[in-house]
């Protein structure tokens, strides 16, 4: 009960701070607008680190209350948090220019080695019985391992609800780890600022009727986020005082697996075309799940998934007692095999469509539902199901096509399209519709329903002069010509709901 009180704690000072913070944003004008580059299309404060530096606030006031073993520390811990913070939301608003940015990273990776006593000093037991001392090298890779996670987190923070969905689920692992070190101090500021990330999430997340983020995280969350992280596994990492590491220093990397790999691999896939590893682009790994057809609120459940995946195999890869050589190749393996993977967009978009239609998720290049199998007796009582399922929310277009030649048993296929301007409404009715009609025509053999996706060629492979004989040859196998309109009707929203 009182680990629970320690999460709500920070879930409620999180959600009050920020709620307020809306309110105030909307009122001062800080908020983001759509435009350019940006995938949202209505304005949105980027306030969401404040409930993340009101939560972190907190757990430092719990620790320095109830435990003594930090002492001084706190206070670089603190100092860094906030300057990260008020660098970030100075960012936001007036887009600094990136070499302040880095200074003041290196600034507080400085302040966390010198003040607050946390570097990386070893790398533990990594191709021997002997521990692998850094020496001189310590205090560079330590910066360099700060200001890498901050970047990291900031620039996955692309979609709603990934940046806070990833670093809770790290936060949790971790929080598991320092709980069975025997780190009471560690675990309880784990679990608040745990729960302000959860705080946050109310607001950012996609869930039921919320379609939309009412703030996002901003560079002065995923700033301070990424710090957080910097901070607690190089720390627990490392031995302190004698006192045993609650995590080696090759779980650290599994336990940020998915921003770091993502980070490295579009940095080096930048520079492998000839490119600026800075230059923004659009193939981060969210960006793909998103060319696939996956929806937001999908794509970060799969990559939380993910990250839950590959944190809980470092976690079971320590206390199995895993060499940490082998873990650190294993590591290695998966990054290798990622960045070949996402060399190649092209290649893992089609991949990732697959995927989706496995996992049985709704495609967001979904239009309506298509229905093979048809029996040209059975059209009329369809046509009332249509009506009744999707008429009073959304108008469609029901049409059936006998197949050129025609089919030996006299089948046909229908394509049931919605016409809503409305995306995330569209997927809702979708999956209704593929409910209903599975429901009604499950007595019926040789009927077949699935998503009926309109096809791109930015979504299917490269663009280019040496693709056009293969992007010919896909138009004219996806032509409309497949078949001859037999059926047709419509339901329109606006006149039956009256």
């Amino acid at each position: 009960m009182f680990l629970l009180m320690l999460f709500l704690l920070g879930f409620v000072v999180s959600a009050v701070a920020i709620r307020y913070a809306i309110i105030a944003a909307h009122k001062l004008g800080v908020v983001d607008k759509p435009g350019g580059h940006k995938a949202h299309d209505t304005v949105t404060p980027f306030v969401g680190g404040v409930g993340v530096l009101t939560a972190t606030l907190c757990g430092l006031a719990v620790v320095s209350q109830f435990y003594e073993q930090f002492g001084e520390r706190l206070y670089a811990f603190l100092f860094g948090a906030v300057a990260l913070f008020a660098t970030g939301f100075a960012d936001d608003i007036l887009n600094l220019n990136f070499k302040i940015r880095f200074f003041v990273q290196a600034a507080v990776g400085l302040i966390m080695v010198f003040w607050g006593g946390v570097v990386i000093s070893d790398l533990g037991y990594l191709f021997s019985d002997e521990v692998l001392e850094l020496g001189f090298v310590a205090v560079p890779l330590t910066l360099l391992a700060t200001i890498g996670a901050i970047n990291a987190l900031n620039m996955i923070d692309g979609i709603d609800g990934l940046s806070g969905s990833l670093s809770i689920v790290s936060l949790l692992l971790i929080a598991l780890a320092v709980y069975l070190a025997g780190d009471m101090a560690y675990f309880s500021m784990l679990l608040i600022i745990a729960g302000g990330v959860a705080g946050f999430l109310y607001f950012n997340l996609r869930y039921f009727r919320q379609r939309r983020a009412r703030c996002f995280l901003g560079d002065n969350g995923s700033m301070l986020l990424g710090f957080v992280f910097a901070w607690l596994l190089s720390d627990l990492s490392q031995m302190t005082d004698g006192s045993p590491r609650a995590i080696t220093p090759i779980t650290t990397l599994w336990l940020f697996a998915v921003p770091l790999i993502d980070t490295l691999c579009v940095m080096l896939r930048r520079m492998w075309l000839g490119r600026s590893p800075f230059h923004a682009d659009r193939n981060h790994l969210h960006h793909l799940f998103l060319r696939a057809g996956f929806r937001v609120q999908d794509t970060v459940l799969v990559l939380a998934f993910l990250q839950a995946c590959f944190g809980g195999a470092g976690l079971l890869g320590m206390y199995a007692g895993v060499g940490e050589g082998s873990m650190l190749i294993a590591f290695l393996c998966v990054f290798a095999l990622c960045f070949y993977i996402l060399l190649r967009p092209w290649r893992l978009v089609p991949l990732l469509r697959r995927i989706q239609r496995v996992l049985g998720f709704t495609s967001v290049h979904a239009v309506g539902v298509h229905v093979s199998g048809l029996s040209p007796d059975s059209l009329g009582e369809i046509s009332a199901l249509l009506n009744s399922t999707i008429s009073p929310y959304s108008d469609f277009r029901f049409r059936v096509y006998a197949p050129r030649p025609p089919a030996a048993d006299g089948k046909c296929f229908g394509v049931i399209k919605l016409l809503c301007d409305d995306q995330d409404q569209t997927q809702v009715q979708i999956s209704r519709i593929i409910a209903a009609l599975r429901r009604e025509l499950r007595s019926v053999p040789g009927v077949h329903i699935r998503q009926f996706v309109e096809r791109q060629t930015a979504h299917e492979r490269r663009g280019g002069r040496k693709n056009v004989g293969v992007d010919r040859r896909f138009a004219e196998r996806r032509s409309s010509g497949k078949g001859t309109l037999i059926y047709s009707a419509a339901g329109e929203s606006s006149v039956l709901a009256r």
